[in-house]
């Protein structure tokens, strides 16, 4: 079973899966706005080590409020962390396997999903492609292109019960923990 926290070393996404291009602007040593980068993000991760469940990490904040002087640094050129740190933000967008690529019933039913859990953060999320059901201990929701969900520091898994990848954006800002709650 895939850990949606945890990106194995030595599994690298499958062709053809979710990429995206990221353009990334700076100031010169007059001030004047300039292009730094444009490339794929080169930041791509496998998760839990499934090649066809992708996480492309497109930019991590460290702190807020933002500091964009001084040299331009990318702060995704680390290891997966699914948290952002805890005065930032992460920026990332998914690609979701169907369930049976994640060892997980295809039909949906299991008694509790798998690979329920809780960041310390507020997380905006929008399907871009494909639906996926949002779950959480309370029920769940399914999700289609242009949906967004407001993820509040609740337990919550996905489900991909479609035969097909479901790519979907996220903004996770740095939250409070709540005393007695269990993160991942």
């Amino acid at each position: 079973m895939a850990d949606l926290a945890k990106a194995i070393e030595g599994v690298k996404p499958a062709e053809g899966t979710a990429q995206f291009r990221r353009i990334v602007t700076a100031h010169d040593e007059s001030g004047k706005a300039i292009f730094i980068e444009d490339q794929i993000c080169p930041n791509r991760f496998a998760i839990g080590g499934c090649e066809n469940f992708i996480t492309n990490e497109i930019w991590r904040q460290n702190e807020t409020p933002a500091n964009n002087d001084g040299d331009y640094v990318d702060t995704t050129a680390c290891a997966f962390n699914i948290n952002p740190d805890s005065n930032g933000n992460v920026f990332r967008i998914m690609q979701f396997p169907p369930d049976g690529e994640l060892g997980m019933k295809e039909d949906g039913v299991t008694p509790e999903p798998p690979m329920m859990h809780r960041t310390a953060s507020l997380d905006y999320a929008m399907v871009l492609e494909g639906e996926v059901y949002a779950v959480i201990d309370g029920g769940e929701k399914l999700m289609k292109k242009g949906d967004i969900l407001i993820q509040r520091g609740t337990i919550h898994a996905w489900s991909n019960r479609s035969d097909k990848p479901a790519v979907i954006l996220f903004v996770l800002s740095a939250a409070n923990r709540t005393p007695g709650m269990e993160y991942k």
